[in-house]
Parts: C-alpha cells; structure tokens; sequence
C-alpha cells in the first residue's frame, strides 16, 4: 500500500518538472521575440530619393511653356473685356444675348431698353422682371404708364417724373349726334319754302336777307342770296335753287340745295380717362371744354369726327392753343 502511494507521488512529480520545464522554455522563447519587436526601424535619410519620371517631368515642363490664346467676345463692334460677364437668356429654344441689340428678347421693345444703357452715367439699372412674358404690361415705376407705352413714347420708365401725355391715355367712347336736318322744298318770286324734318318738324317761307328759326322766340338762320343752277338727280339734269345760308348759332355758311337734306347736327363726344383707374367724362360738345379728371388740365375740343376728336391744351390766356392732338375711338 505504501509502495503505490511513493510511486504515485514520484509520477506526479515527474510530470510537474516536465511542465515547469516547458513553461520555462515558452518563456524564453517569448522573451527573445520581444527584444526583436521592441527594435527601432532606422529612418531613412532625407536624400535617399526614389528616381524621378522622366516622361511625367517632360510633360509639366511642356504645359508650363504652352501659350494660350484667349479671344474677347466682340459686343456692339468692341471687343468686352474677358472679366466682364455677358447676360444670356434661353427663350423659346433661342439664345439671346441682351448686350446684343438682335434679336430682341420683348420686341418692340430693345434689350438696352430692358437691361439699361452702361454708357449714361451713372450707369441705367435693369428693369424689373425682364424675364416674363408680359414685361412691356407691367409699370417699373409705378407712374400709371407701362414699360411699352414708355418705350413708345420714349420716356424713361425708371423714373416716376418721365412719362407719356396723359392724353396717351384718353380715349373717345362714342360720338353722340343730336340732329338737325334742313331741306329747300322750292321757291317763287324770291321766297323760299324751308323745312326742318329733325327734331321736329317746321316749315318757313323766307326771302333773302330775313332772319328766321323754326321754334317761337328763336332766332337761328339768315338767307344771304340765292341761284338757280342745274344739278343732277336720279332722273338727271334738272334746274334747282341754291340758298346761301348763314347760322347764327355757330357762325358758319353752308348751302342749300333745293330736294336735298342737310344734316347740321351737334355733336357730342363721351370719352373715358384710363390713367391708373378707368373714369368717364361725360358729352363734351364741339366747341367745348373738359378736364382730365384728378389732374385739372383743361382741353378744347376742335372737331367731332365719327371715329375720332381733335383737341389742344386750353393756354394760360383761355385760348386752345394750336398744337392739335387726335384722340381715337376705342
């Protein structure tokens, strides 16, 4: 029993030292690889440089030599410098170049009219939203008056104290005619048989030289001579009497001619006034006045055509001065 427990201890023993011996040897094996990864790399010197290429030498060499020739763009004639940006708009497909006067990006109206003239000094500014459509619509300095009616007038439309005449912005609504028709139905041993068929009818049997009118206590007409001539009717030629006439009222001649109407009418002219809100200047008669609404600026009224009215300025002196302007049915 003795004997198997000594042997016992002596194997434990001996398998003890073996691993205390290996242990001992792992140890030192590990020690030396230490030392090794512990070593210091030497740094290399700064002189020791790998050998250049060639070829990637010659190329920077070449493109440092290379000459490049930049050419101005050529505006209006002169060449623009090259730090100078050029203003370019792509519309319907086309390339504009508004520094360019053709093509034009809102014609009628130019593209220096639009981007504003460089050479004034100070220098014109742009206008505001050249790149919409409606543009030449719209009012850059809110003066009542578009960007096209001041192209067209050729005002300034940055500046609220350059603007078209206001009479750009009067129109004729309506010509309103109040009748009066006279007709010669004959005569005989120097008096003549006068009829107003409008607005009411008359009749008068007048000789030369005697004033008359068709309404009681109204004087209007004066017969100044008369003749007998052959005129031409539907029938043919035939002899007819010819008064001179003369109209009190208006201070105008005219004639009569035996079975023909004349019409003396009286005009009147309805116009509307469309600066900055739409107002209407009731029937002005021919020979009469008006003012521009808001504005008190007096005009006279010269003539009423069917289409059209000519007028002037009212002068300081209460007199319509001669400058006449035309003032369209619209």
């Amino acid at each position: 029993m003795q004997n198997r427990q000594g042997n016992y201890e002596k194997t434990i023993l001996i398998i003890s030292s073996l691993i205390a011996i290996g242990v001992a040897v792992f140890l030192i094996l590990e020690s030396q690889g230490l030392e090794e990864s512990l070593a210091l790399q030497m740094a290399s010197s700064r002189n020791d440089l790998n050998s250049p290429d060639t070829q990637k030498v010659v190329e920077a060499t070449d493109t440092l030599k290379k000459k490049y020739s930049w050419l101005s763009p050529v505006r209006n004639g002169k060449a623009a410098p090259l730090n100078k940006s050029v203003l370019l708009v792509m519309n319907g497909g086309k390339l504009f170049d508004l520094l360019l006067p053709q093509p034009q990006l809102r014609a009628p109206m130019t593209n220096v009219f639009l981007t504003g003239d460089q050479t004034k000094s100070p220098p014109e500014k742009q206008l505001p939203n050249i790149f919409s459509p409606n543009v030449g619509q719209l009012d850059a300095d809110a003066d009542g008056f578009s960007n096209l009616e001041e192209f067209e007038a050729k005002t300034d439309p940055r500046d609220a104290t350059s603007m078209p005449s206001f009479t750009n912005k009067l129109v004729m609504r309506r010509r309103i005619s109040h009748d009066y028709i006279l007709q010669l139905k004959g005569g005989s041993d120097g008096t003549f048989q006068i009829q107003r068929l409008v607005p009411t009818k008359g009749s008068v049997f007048k000789p030369v030289n005697e004033e008359f009118g068709f309404d009681r206590g109204t004087i209007r007409f004066k017969i100044l001579s008369s003749r007998k001539d052959v005129v031409q009717t539907k029938f043919g030629p035939k002899d007819a009497y010819i008064l001179k006439m003369y109209d009190l009222s208006t201070k105008k001649e005219f004639e009569l001619e035996e079975g023909k109407e004349v019409n003396l009418a009286d005009y009147e002219a309805e116009f509307e006034f469309q600066w900055k809100k739409r107002q209407i200047i009731p029937g002005v008669k021919e020979g009469g006045t008006f003012q521009l609404p808001g504005l008190g600026i007096t005009y006279y009224i010269h003539k009423l055509e069917e289409n059209k009215a000519i007028i002037s300025l009212l002068g300081a002196d209460g007199k319509p001065t001669n400058n006449t302007i035309e003032i369209k049915q619209g």
